[in-house]
């Protein structure tokens, strides 16, 4: 019988791996699982299987109220997430009638509760919940997680993490515009691809769908989670004073790259304080909201004009995605540049994230570092994760 060390390794050397990447955004609405099958070293990916799993209504009430539970509420939260995450793997296999010993590996990168988000006197720290290790004994399965403190112990952001994967899942071919990935998720941020090198930068924007998101719910008396399909927005008239008085005060947004954000900045304190400045919530908050989604995409767009070649379109991805009336604003907010959905390029739109994080996994069990310095600014490439074995 082999160790666990040599058998990881065993898998980890196949020609083709089959990996399942777990994630749930900072809007905690779901949990997403997507089985890919790798080929080759730099793989051609293909998503076998994807499937988003609801959260617990209570484990997602202790997720939007964690910096007040307690450190032992904090620490079962950690085992629930985990055993969440565990249940929606061996359910999406189930479904799709893989068998789990067929798996080769997890990437997880789990629920993050606190990110500094560069906050002046903030030690860099980040946190996830979801341990790698209720993980891998529930699932039988070698689970890497935890990625982000890696990156922040190498001197780095701790994010974004996914640009990395978008230079394999994005790539294009010599002659066509270079790329711009556009994740909308709770925060906004931007990969910029080079045809040749790939990634060559990214760094969160700001605020996507965590102020929207929580916006929705005092708007629907608390029956809707978001903006579906940006109807209170496209009811609502912009606050212009507000938005304007938004965009210059916001350090963030003022920040340089690399750089990164969460909750912290853009959650439910953002939309309270705005809602207190604007008057109270209603559908011209929405409004105002979204178009500084858009105006914070469109600066961070700024700060790449002097490339050559420059960005020639931009790819959204990400749950906003759904958002009709916040796409329409963005690309009115980037235009000439033209804006497309992942799904186009055979990526869809609500698994690249889940896509990314399996990638990671199978980056670090075939030791393969992270190119995160331009992207996190990290004082060196790392492999990320920490390892569980089943």
């Amino acid at each position: 019988m082999s160790s666990p060390i040599v058998d990881l390794a065993e898998r980890a050397a196949k020609p083709a791996r089959l990996v399942v990447g777990l994630i749930s955004g900072t809007s905690a609405d779901a949990i997403d699982v997507a089985v890919c099958r790798f080929e080759g070293d730099r793989p051609r990916i293909e998503l076998v299987v994807y499937h988003e799993h609801p959260h617990d209504p209570e484990v997602k009430r202790w997720l939007f109220e964690a910096a007040g539970l307690g450190i032992r509420r904090l620490a079962e939260l950690n085992i629930k997430v985990g055993e969440a995450f565990a249940a929606a793997c061996l359910i999406t296999l189930a479904e799709a009638g893989i068998a789990a010993d067929q798996v080769d590996y997890i990437g997880s990168h789990g629920q993050t509760v606190y990110h500094h988000s560069g906050m002046p006197g903030a030690k860099r720290a980040t946190l996830q919940m979801g341990d790698g290790d209720v993980i891998a004994v529930a699932t039988g399965l070698c689970v890497v997680s935890d990625f982000r403190a890696r990156d922040i112990a190498a001197g780095g952001e701790g994010a974004p993490l996914s640009p990395i994967a978008d230079a394999v899942m994005f790539a294009s071919s010599q002659g066509e515009p270079r790329r711009a990935i556009l994740n909308l998720g709770g925060i906004a941020n931007l990969t910029i691809l080079d045809a040749q090198l790939g990634c060559i930068g990214g760094f969160d924007l700001g605020p996507a769908n965590a102020p929207l998101d929580r916006l929705a719910q005092p708007l629907s008396g608390g029956v809707l989670d978001c903006d579906q399909d940006g109807r209170f927005a496209r009811a609502g008239v912009i606050n212009r004073p507000l938005l304007e008085s938004l965009l210059a005060e916001d350090a963030f947004l003022a920040r340089r790259p690399p750089k990164s954000t969460g909750f912290e900045m853009y959650g439910d304190a953002f939309v309270e304080e705005t809602a207190a400045r604007h008057g109270g919530f209603d559908n011209d908050l929405m409004a105002t909201l979204v178009e500084f989604v858009a105006r914070a995409v469109a600066r961070g767009l700024e700060w790449c004009a002097d490339l050559d070649p420059p960005v020639g379109e931009v790819v959204a991805a990400g749950g906003g995605v759904r958002n009709g009336f916040l796409l329409e604003r963005i690309a009115a907010a980037i235009d000439p540049v033209p804006l497309r959905i992942s799904d186009e390029l055979g990526v869809p739109a609500d698994a690249r994230e889940a896509i990314a994080f399996a990638l990671l996994a199978d980056m670090t069990l075939r030791g393969k570092t992270a190119p995160l310095p331009a992207i996190t600014g990290a004082r060196a490439p790392k492999v990320l994760g920490k390892i569980s074995f089943p």
